[in-house]
């Protein structure tokens, strides 16, 4: 086989420099491009190495992402094997089985591309745009973006797809649809993060509906959510205050995003203090969830705002 431009072999071989340069003398040291055709040795130290790197990034994501902004889930159980769906209170449901996988959202894309230096690029935006310009009539939009990294070398492709009818006939909502599908689907494979996300969960709570602010379907789940970033020294600073009574204050900090239902549940500003006590603390989320059944009966994201307040109290004595 041969390349069409220079007509000289493509051997699908590369030499290593390193070993050129330490015996000048020598034949030139020939290596796969393939890595299972690798020295067993070489290959190890690869294999380990972006283990290690993919751990430390999936430790960075449990960190600073925050779920109900980067990501979110979805309650797929019916009413008829979820209680609490029946009684229309599925935000409440703790049980993980209960949940669909987190689904990645725009944000969390943006903050994974941004650590990993990665510019989305979308290469076929602009023939889009000029059929627009030229008025043709459009009925299905589908982008590939590609992350390109600091020297132009594309990391990963991902594709997003929108028909224009599920934005009532809005080009450009479509357009910034499937701009954000194809973001997120290229950022999952980039970093091989199928496996913890998925993407565009909200059809399926919310048919065409997307770009909305979590409803009663869209709660952050019962189980583990990211850690907020610190916000300073927690243990000098005094608690958050409550406003009880006041659906207008209290819709507005409350974790759940249920929009003040009412049901006292612990607010946003309480469960990012707590957090940032937790890390000062040195104990895991783990350990705060089975401490918070075992003293409140619930997980940390459902206790109530008084619970929460003596969680505060109890942190910032340990």
């Amino acid at each position: 086989m041969y390349q069409p431009n220079t007509n000289k072999p493509n051997t699908q071989e590369v030499v290593l420099p390193s070993e050129i340069d330490q015996n000048p003398t020598a034949l030139p040291t020939i290596i796969s491009r393939l890595p299972l055709d690798w020295p067993v040795e070489r290959f190890t130290q690869a294999l380990t190495r972006r283990e290690d790197n993919r751990k430390a990034l999936l430790r960075w994501i449990e960190s600073n992402l925050v779920v109900g902004i980067d990501y979110g889930q979805i309650h797929v159980v019916g009413k008829d094997k979820c209680r609490l769906a029946q009684a229309g209170k599925a935000h409440e449901c703790v049980d993980p089985r209960h949940w669909s996988k987190p689904s990645l959202w725009k944000p969390g894309a943006e903050k994974i591309c941004g650590m990993l230096g990665l510019i989305p690029r979308f290469p076929n935006l602009n023939e889009y745009e000029h059929a627009v310009l030229r008025g043709e009539d459009i009925k299905v939009i589908i982008l590939k973006c590609e992350l390109h990294t600091g020297n132009g070398f594309v990391a990963a492709e991902g594709t997003g797809a929108r028909r224009i009818a599920q934005d009532n006939g809005d080009i450009n909502k479509s357009l910034k649809m499937a701009e954000k599908s194809a973001h997120i689907d290229a950022t999952l494979r980039v970093a091989g993060l199928s496996e913890i996300f998925t993407q565009d969960l909200e059809d399926m709570a919310n048919g065409a509906k997307q770009d909305i602010q979590p409803d009663t379907d869209r709660q952050p789940p019962p189980s583990k959510p990211p850690q907020t970033e610190s916000i300073g020294n927690p243990a000098a600073q005094p608690p958050p205050k409550e406003t009880e009574g006041n659906d207008a204050k209290s819709s507005n900090n409350d974790y759940s995003g249920n929009g003040g239902n009412g049901n006292n549940r612990i607010t946003g500003k309480q469960y990012k203090f707590i957090m940032d006590l937790m890390k000062n603390s040195g104990i895991t989320k783990r350990d705060l969830n089975a401490h918070c059944v075992e003293t409140y009966g619930s997980v940390l994201d459902h206790i109530s705002r008084n619970d929460a307040s003596s969680l505060i109290d109890w942190l910032r004595n340990r």
